[in-house]
């Protein structure tokens, strides 16, 4: 398996975007058979799956098998429309496990704390930020 950690970027960014993996699978399928065919989309169905999305820092962990990740992360610069809201996939990550995956994602969120506790000033909406920028449910 390969597994590949994406940033979800709206063009604007006072759009929002509602995220869910059924959707995001949808679009990334969609996309690899209008690029690649029907051979694309046989080589990378087996495997593919989106194992975490976070809608707030608007990550995601896609597993797909590792014949087919060429096929995908050659795609991912292509899509610019994500249901209807121009967006672009930044792929930051591309690992050979899940855990070196979850570190890079863990550090990457830290980071994106960092830059916006300070702007919150209520404890209780820091607390609430945290609790849902920090959640991995890995569970799909």
């Amino acid at each position: 398996n390969r597994y590949i950690a994406v940033q979800i970027v709206p063009y604007t960014p006072t759009q929002s975007l509602r995220l869910n993996d059924h959707s995001l699978t949808k679009i990334l399928l969609q996309n690899v058979e209008k690029y690649y065919g029907v051979y694309g989309l046989a080589v990378i169905e087996q495997g593919f799956r989106v194992k975490y999305i976070n809608d707030r820092t608007k990550m995601a962990i896609i597993r797909c098998l590792h014949r087919g990740q060429r096929f995908v992360s050659s795609v991912l610069p292509l899509i610019t429309l994500i249901g209807d809201v121009r967006a672009k996939f930044r792929t930051l990550y591309i690992g050979a496990t899940i855990i070196q995956c979850n570190k890079f994602i863990v550090k990457h969120q830290k980071q994106f704390l960092d830059r916006t506790m300070g702007q919150i000033t209520s404890a209780k909406e820091r607390q609430d930020l945290f609790k849902r920028v920090m959640e991995f449910d890995m569970d799909r």
